[in-house]
């Protein structure tokens, strides 16, 4: 009987996620790592979740120019990565969490063919962008149907300064937008934009959603995650200081062996 309820009470838990995801909205996001640039999900400030790599559906790679960069996805224990020869700059991607009915307080996964079952439906996408670099180019949109935009470089911006960003749907200002940092929502300005207090850790991802309510039972949420991020270069004085290093070392071992 032990067994048995434990049994239960495991997959209780397994189930647990598909009923209390969207209540609050989860993002996707990069984070650059030893070469990889690893997917992620859930909520940044709690850190990642388990999420099922099959619901990734699009990446798009950049250089400095805003050209496409050919990448490799890998298949990782935790979730997937992407990695290339190429220097990238940018990176955007999609990720479609599927349709969830409202029953109550809780949120429960259903299949397309399931939506005309219940009242209260959502099908949640999710977007994000990465940027490694920064230029006037860079800097534009990258159209995606719900983003951040960077109104300064992300990459200078220190601990204790804010970085000022806007929220475009379909390339245009809105209302009534969600825009969150670290767990917290963040108040805009009448322009539309948003001051994200940087701390001691630096820039995290910044959040945004907005939902589009139909006249059915179906509603579009959408959220977006935004990251800025330095890959790790050596810094040339750093290495010119190696070199340095390496010539003494050369000279001592010919003249003084």
């Amino acid at each position: 009987m032990l067994i048995k309820r434990w049994k239960e009470l495991l997959l209780a838990v397994a189930m647990l996620p598909l009923f209390i995801q969207p209540a609050s909205a989860h993002i996707i996001w990069f984070d650059y790592e030893n070469g990889e640039y690893n997917l992620l999900f859930g909520h940044p400030e709690d850190g990642p979740e388990p999420y099922q790599t099959s619901k990734f559906q699009q990446a798009t790679a950049y250089d400095s120019n805003r050209q496409i960069l050919p990448f490799d996805i890998n298949q990782k224990k935790d979730g997937l990565s992407l990695t290339s020869n190429s220097e990238i700059a940018a990176l955007t991607g999609f990720f479609d969490n599927g349709y969830y009915a409202r029953i109550g307080d809780a949120y429960q996964s259903i299949s397309e063919q399931e939506i005309g079952q219940y009242q209260d439906v959502g099908h949640y996408l999710k977007y994000t962008k990465a940027l490694y670099d920064w230029s006037d180019t860079l800097a534009q949109p990258f159209n995606l149907p719900l983003e951040i935009i960077a109104l300064q470089n992300p990459l200078t911006v220190k601990p204790g300064e804010n970085l000022k960003v806007q929220v475009l749907y379909q390339g245009k200002q809105i209302p009534d937008v969600t825009v969150e940092y670290l767990g917290k929502k963040l108040t805009g300005d009448q322009n539309g934009t948003y001051l994200v207090p940087i701390g001691d850790k630096g820039l995290q991802q910044i959040e945004a959603s907005y939902t589009i309510a139909s006249a059915t039972n179906l509603s579009i949420s959408y959220e977006t995650g935004f990251t800025a991020q330095k890959t790790s270069v050596p810094d040339p004085s750093a290495l010119l200081g190696l070199s340095v290093v390496g010539l003494l070392g050369l000279y001592k071992k010919r003249f003084f062996a």
